[in-house]
């Protein structure tokens, strides 16, 4: 048998090569939740109102260590953080300092009157082998603006670090004692702020005083050589809701450890019943998958009008709505089930259009556009394509229907926008820019133009819309193809007027209509060509597909590991705060984004190193090393930086990678497998989707690696898949011999398709297929 001799690219061939970053905050809130709670690794907790009723205020609380009478952070630096699943976002922080060792188990529940209450659990143990020593520990709760919290307002783009200020002036609280280690701390209203129990031997006190700190809580505890003893507290919902908590005169029974997991286990369990199951071989890659999917819920935030707010992560609370960004994990969340709360997102989005005041742009006026947070000129068909994505997926018919006055006014407005850019020059020529949305900003990079990033995202929401309505047999449906099919020419047109050939006999294409090559506007390798590929205006087989890869390779730092490097912060004050942290200068990537369209166009093509080179770069780089929670930047030097961690857009994008490695749908044909790692086909592994949604229905597929000459495959397919595809490309050089025991809706068939070395294809598959495929080693 002849052996590869060349290894392709695998999780520790790569994700070796760089140091990977650390979470520096942790939600363990549940779906829906309004009150955020983000564990950190220094055994500190943030508390903040997701709806933004609390402005910049924050609740803190918070573990400290007793260093000579002085409380003290624990050192970040060295804490190991581990959640209990991927799907249950219990989070333990384990830490050695002071010769003792220190476990936290944190987690939230849900009392019996709905309200959400913080458990945590400190065990500590004595490291000493002969010597019993005494300790103490301290906890404190704290209230002030987010900006005290760091050394600068936008925390995201600086490492964690643990800043003391804020934390040195607790808040004055009245002390209940229940007995010598137990009891409550109640604020001025009478209301319990939390509770706390330590070992029977402790001697407990609140003290106006301890070192630097006011108003703490202090444990002393002595243990015996290998002795473990514990703090527990419970955080009661005081910050965001000011519901009830338990009155001064209540004692009730505090929940042990195990008990509280357990509790969180169902809690989540329940809440994930629902959901689509796609499985992978390979462990790291389903935990990142699992995470994002898990972390995604607890980005969305339900108001008491029933609508819900899709935050997009990092520091700040959910009204900051970034609509391109979230659209990509609600996207996903819709395919894997999760309607109903994408349904609620949805119903915020469409309330952005009463009084909105429209993009940052020479707009003819905001009426009729959507506006959430963010003043890109794509919010609108960024909307546009979300809501037409849950339609399209689901067929909800009435909830389309229902919204029909908010959609067809906001579809005018991308008509009428347009309309006014249809403009000749004086030879009677159209301008470059006809037919396009106005000048406007087209994202958080202070440049303005005509961007064709901004004009290809609301063309592909325009023309998706259309596509719903026609589903709907909607009279206005006709017009919309045709003003979206216009509006493609249109940008087509304006793309080959910019295009630019260099003496090479390579193209160049614009990212703006009237920027030259030798001009740096925007950022090219997020709002070039590649937004072309991502909404299909070029497809995979377009022969210039190499072209703008080469060009994105020689001019704008594209690698084999990373498909964007930027210059530096757009902001100089943090860049110079990172380099100051990193002791050196540093290298700053764009991760995720870029990627997800590149690794699914090699896919597609057939360069399959290519893809799987950036599937495994991307799940390595965008994630966290302990907890794989995505972020959106990554810096080799840097690695308590993890910018906009957790991240929704970066939960979406590692989501639909992962997806596309599995199948991908284009038009009418199902991909199956289209760049799977060979590894996932070893004897005795498989790969499994069960009830995923597509544009099409539901699709579920079973392919096992049964025997080392036999792989099984069982599809059900939704209707409107009229070919399917499926590769298998499997290490030492099997390949497919043949196919044996074809069903096709029950029936036993003959093959009538082609089969290559690592390919079959077939055309009119049915809705249920069962076969096997007979292997044979190539020698």
């Amino acid at each position: 048998m002849r052996l590869n001799c060349h290894a392709e690219p695998d999780w520790n061939r790569i994700s070796g090569l760089f140091p990977r970053t650390r979470s520096k905050r942790v939600y363990i809130h549940g779906p829906l939740a309004n009150t955020l709670v983000e564990v950190r690794p220094d055994f500190t907790i943030m508390i903040k109102d997701a709806l933004g009723r609390k402005g910049d205020l924050r609740r803190g609380h918070g573990f400290l260590i007793g260093s000579r009478g002085q409380p003290q952070f624990f050192d970040y630096r060295n804490v190991e953080q581990a959640l209990f699943s991927p799907k249950e976002p219990i989070l333990f922080s384990s830490l050695s300092q002071s010769d003792f060792a220190h476990r936290l188990t944190s987690l939230t529940l849900t009392d019996s009157d709905g309200n959400m209450r913080v458990h945590q659990y400190l065990s500590i143990t004595n490291l000493h082998p002969t010597q019993t020593r005494t300790g103490q520990w301290y906890f404190q709760n704290i209230e002030a603006s987010h900006d005290q919290f760091y050394v600068h307002a936008n925390e995201d783009y600086v490492p964690f670090n643990s800043v003391a200020a804020p934390w040195l002036n607790g808040m004055s609280l009245e002390q209940q004692i229940i007995d010598s280690t137990s009891g409550s701390l109640l604020n001025p209203e009478g209301l319990t702020l939390m509770r706390y129990k330590a070992d029977s031997s402790s001697h407990v006190e609140y003290r106006a005083q301890a070192g630097e700190f006011k108003h703490i809580l202090r444990f002393e505890m002595t243990l015996a050589p290998g002795e473990t003893k514990q703090i527990q507290v419970e955080i009661y919902d005081t910050f965001v809701q000011k519901l009830p908590g338990s009155r001064s005169d209540e004692i009730e029974a505090f929940m042990d450890e195990e008990t509280g997991i357990a509790e969180s286990r169902k809690i989540w369990n329940e809440s994930l019943s629902n959901q689509s199951q796609v499985y992978v071989p390979e462990a790291a890659i389903q935990k990142i998958f699992d995470t994002a999917q898990t972390n995604s819920l607890q980005l969305i935030a339900q108001r008491e009008d029933g609508a819900a707010l899709p935050g997009q992560g990092g520091f700040n609370d959910y009204t900051v709505v970034y609509t391109w960004e979230v659209s990509i994990y609600l996207r996903m969340l819709t395919r894997l089930g999760e309607t109903d709360i994408v349904k609620k997102t949805l119903a915020y989005f469409l309330s952005t259009q009463e009084n909105s005041i429209g993009p940052e742009g020479d707009i003819l006026s905001p009426e009729g556009s959507f506006r959430a947070y963010i003043f890109w000129m794509g919010e609108t068909g960024s909307v546009l394509g979300l809501l037409a994505d849950y339609y399209l997926v689901t067929k909800d018919r009435e909830w389309l229907r229902a919204n029909l006055s908010i959609i067809l006014h906001a579809c005018e407005w991308v008509c009428k926008e347009r309309n006014a850019t249809k403009v000749y020059k004086n030879d009677g020529t159209k301008a470059a820019h006809f037919g396009l949305l106005p000048e406007g900003r087209v994202h958080d990079w202070p440049d303005k133009g005509y961007f064709y990033f901004s004009n290809v995202t609301t063309w592909q929401g325009l023309s998706s819309m259309a596509a719903a309505l026609a589903d709907i047999e909607h009279p206005d449906a006709p017009g919309y193809l045709t003003e979206a099919n216009e509006y493609k020419i249109c940008i087509l047109e304006s793309i080959k007027q910019g295009t630019y050939v260099d003496h090479e006999n390579v193209r160049w294409m614009p990212n703006e209509v009237y920027t030259k090559m030798d001009v740096r506007t925007g950022v090219y390798a997020i709002d070039g060509p590649i937004s072309f590929m991502d909404t299909g205006l070029i497809q995979p087989s377009d022969e210039i597909i190499p072209e703008i890869e080469y060009m994105m390779r020689k001019h704008y730092a594209m690698s084999d590991m990373f498909a964007v490097k930027l210059p530096g912060m757009e902001d100089p004050t943090l860049g110079v705060l990172q380099e100051e942290y990193a002791g050196t200068p540093i290298d700053l990537y764009y991760v995720n984004s870029a990627e997800r369209v590149w690794h699914r166009t090699w896919s597609l093509r057939g360069e399959r190193e290519k893809a799987l080179r950036y599937f495994y770069s991307t799940m390595a780089f965008s994630t966290t090393l302990d907890t794989f929670h995505v972020h959106e930047r990554y810096s080799p030097q840097l690695p308590w930086l993890s910018p906009w961690q957790p991240n929704g857009s970066g939960n979406g994008r590692i989501m639909e990678m992962i997806l596309n490695t599995l199948f991908i749908v284009e038009n009418d044909k199902l991909y199956l497998l289209p760049c799977v790692p060979a590894e996932w086909l070893d004897v005795g592994k498989h790969v499994q989707v069960n009830h995923v949604g597509t544009v099409f229905g539901k699709l579920s597929f079973f392919i096992e690696r049964s025997s080392l000459h036999t792989i099984e495959v069982n599809l059900s397919l939704p209707s409107g898949i009229d070919q399917v595809s499926l590769n298998l490309f499997m290490r030492n050089n099997y390949r497919i011999h043949e196919i044996e025991e074809l069903s096709i809706d029950g029936k036993a068939s003959d093959w009538h398709g082609s089969v290559s070395v690592n390919t079959l294809a077939l055309k009119d598959p049915g809705r249920e297929m069962k076969f096997k495929v007979v292997l044979s080693a190539s020698h």
